[in-house]
């Protein structure tokens, strides 16, 4: 009986794994993989050292920052000492663990963009021997990374599922999506806001496009 359960558990979990891996998509492409078009020059800015600067993109996969040196793709892992990344002209913040990206409306409200991009090996996000880095870095030449690069050329074949949230941003601080934060962050549209709220009853924060364009939307008038 022991073992007819275990294999029944199998069985499903097998099933379960199988089913998680088919909702995934095929082919990554360079524009999922990465959260800019290309490499652009930009600035990282730390907590506790000087700026580093240079040529670099971010990951989407595993949130490190990408650059090149002598003709080879390196990374350095997202840590705390991270305040901010901007890439020419986008800025994108460390939260929870992540890269946010962030839209501007006004001077000091925007939607932050939260792009998560899992590949999918046995239902589990592919690792390829990450390792945590906790090296110094004072400038953009000199980083070096203990962990594997998660490459797009290594990752083409894999099936990987995408999905973008959006947060709020205010000075300097990343807000969930309510309607109490939205009028706070576009105070001069309060009417507008309650009215869309009383007609819609919610704003998905999975729907990007459309707080985005609510966002513009309210920051305009």
């Amino acid at each position: 009986m022991r073992r007819i359960l275990t294999l029944a558990a199998a069985a499903l979990f097998w099933a379960a794994t199988a089913l998680f891996a088919q909702e995934g998509k095929a082919g990554l492409t360079k524009e999922v993989f990465y959260l800019m078009p290309d490499m652009a020059y930009g600035t990282i800015q730390f907590n506790d050292k000087a700026p580093a600067r240079g040529d670099m993109n971010i990951c989407a996969v595993d949130n490190s920052i990408r650059y090149m040196e002598h003709g080879t793709e390196l990374s350095v892992e997202l840590d705390d000492s991270i305040v901010s990344v901007t890439i020419g002209n986008v800025l994108f913040v460390p939260y929870e663990g992540v890269f946010l990206r962030i839209y501007p409306f006004g001077d000091a409200a925007g939607v932050a963009v939260r792009r998560n991009v899992v590949l999918l090996t046995d239902g589990k996000m592919a690792s390829f021997g990450m390792e945590s880095n906790t090296t110094a870095v004072s400038s953009i030449v000199s980083f070096n990374t203990g962990f594997h690069n998660i490459s797009l050329e290594e990752s083409l074949d894999i099936p990987y599922r995408l999905n973008e949230t959006a947060f709020l941003y205010r000075d300097g601080n990343v807000m969930t999506l309510t309607k109490r934060n939205l009028t706070r962050c576009f105070p001069n549209t309060k009417a507008d806001i309650e009215a869309w709220f009383s007609e819609h009853k919610k704003l998905s924060q999975d729907d990007v496009q459309k707080v985005l364009e609510l966002c513009r939307e309210w920051s305009e008038k």
